[in-house]
């Protein structure tokens, strides 16, 4: 079980280590293989002979003890991590796309998604939640899916490139930002919209400031009939075993993932349905921080360290973690929930976010429940959103709070504007 000591060990030698090595708990792979031992694991691009290693940039290699348990160390090369087989039926989707990119009604989780701002990007709805604030349905989704510049306004060049969530033009006039299923089309007809970008969480180019990324997340308001069905929009597009609406883990649950080893399952817009055999999942690793490229700051590529990831993969013999299959995830299936079988109940513990050619990354979703301000939903009638309601405020500058409460009322980060509505 991940425990705060171990945590803070994680984040002890992130910080001591260099920019490009991630840091995360898991078991430890001896001759290509991984074992049951337990160790602290540094991600690496790629592997070096040590002779081609700066002294400085040489990896701890020397067991610790906590608690009375000793934790080895490893170096796990994990190639480069993008905002994004062994079994040949795993692997379809290469040639004949899988169903989720087609139009679909009412909505499930695992289709196909774009918005306005990202027209030609395209991603995946995870999930439909209840916003606890307002107590309407919403969907979820990533960040980076649906939002063309995620990162606080503070680490912006305010007279540089103004790429908003809400574009506001005429000093005040709002250009709403579009959500369309699927999101295959560059030019998405009338029947493809399903709502509109409500609210995401910022994220940062810094580790350690007023706060750490721990979540890549979007909230899209939803329409109602036949967008949304009581019945059917609560299930996952491909996986026959969501009869009843799915409730997210629970923190201790999630960190008992590499104990428990659940199956884990996921439906996403490029790879499809993973739902056990052929195509199991697994959780490798916990509490993983790991720099994450692909990232857009007003026109340029960055950056971004994530912290507290699960780590998941493909394996070859499941339930064994010996060795891995290619494509846990893919491009395309940014946004999909992942799904673990907990004693005969599937419970959404993650939300993918990210991945290699190996290695599937997810935020927590105890994490994305917080940040995003969302609760599960147990499948009743609820409020949908009502677009027109939505007001702006402003403040001077660049700020680095993604939140801002004005008259008792919350307001969420969106990007720079030329508006003046002061709180």
């Amino acid at each position: 079980m991940i425990t705060q000591e171990i945590k803070d060990e994680i984040k002890k030698y992130f910080d001591l280590t260099p920019e490009y090595v991630g840091v995360g708990y898991g078991y430890k792979k001896t001759n290509n293989k991984i074992t049951t031992e337990e160790s602290i694991v540094f991600f690496v691009p790629e592997k070096k002979p040590i002779h081609d290693i700066p002294d400085d940039e040489i990896l701890p290699s020397e067991p610790i003890v906590i608690n009375e348990k000793v934790i080895k160390m490893d170096v796990i090369e994990i190639g480069n991590i993008r905002a994004l087989a062994c079994n040949s039926q795993c692997q379809q989707w290469q040639s004949t796309p899988p169903d989720n990119q087609d139009y679909t009604r009412p909505l499930k989780g695992g289709l196909s998604i774009t918005s306005t701002n990202k027209l030609g990007f395209v991603g995946t709805l995870g999930f439909v939640a209840v916003d606890s604030e307002t107590q309407s349905l919403v969907g979820v989704t990533n960040n980076h899916v649906v939002v063309k510049d995620p990162f606080l306004t503070s680490e912006r060049n305010l007279n540089g490139v103004r790429e908003n969530e809400y574009d506001i033009i005429n000093w005040g006039e709002v250009n709403p930002d579009f959500a369309y299923q699927p999101g295959e089309s560059s030019n998405p007809p009338l029947n493809y919209h399903i709502g509109q970008v409500i609210r995401y969480v910022p994220i940062t180019t810094t580790t350690g400031g007023i706060y750490e990324n721990r979540v890549d997340g979007a909230l899209i308001s939803l329409s109602g009939t036949p967008t949304l069905s009581l019945s059917e929009s609560y299930k996952q597009f491909g996986i026959t075993s969501f009869s009843v609406p799915t409730p997210f883990a629970s923190t201790a649950e999630i960190d008992n993932l590499l104990i428990t080893n659940p199956m884990l399952k996921s439906s996403g817009r490029t790879t499809g349905v993973k739902d056990g055999s052929p195509c199991p999942l697994r959780t490798l690793y916990i509490s993983s921080i790991l720099p994450i490229g692909g990232y857009n700051l007003q026109g340029v590529e960055t950056v971004a360290t994530f912290v507290d990831c699960i780590v998941f993969i493909r394996p070859t013999n499941d339930p064994s973690l010996g060795s891995a299959c290619i494509n846990p995830i893919y491009a395309g299936d940014s946004g999909s929930a992942l799904i673990a079988d907990l004693s005969g109940t599937n419970k959404i513990v993650g939300l993918c976010f990210a991945g290699s050619d190996y290695y599937g990354i997810a935020n927590r979703i105890d994490n994305v429940a917080s940040e995003l301000g969302i609760e599960e939903w147990d499948g009743s009638l609820k409020n949908l959103v009502d677009t027109n309601t939505i007001t702006y405020k402003t403040i001077p500058g660049g700020n680095e709070n993604k939140l801002l409460i004005c008259n008792s009322e919350n307001y969420w980060q969106v990007g720079l504007s030329i508006l003046s509505n002061e709180c």
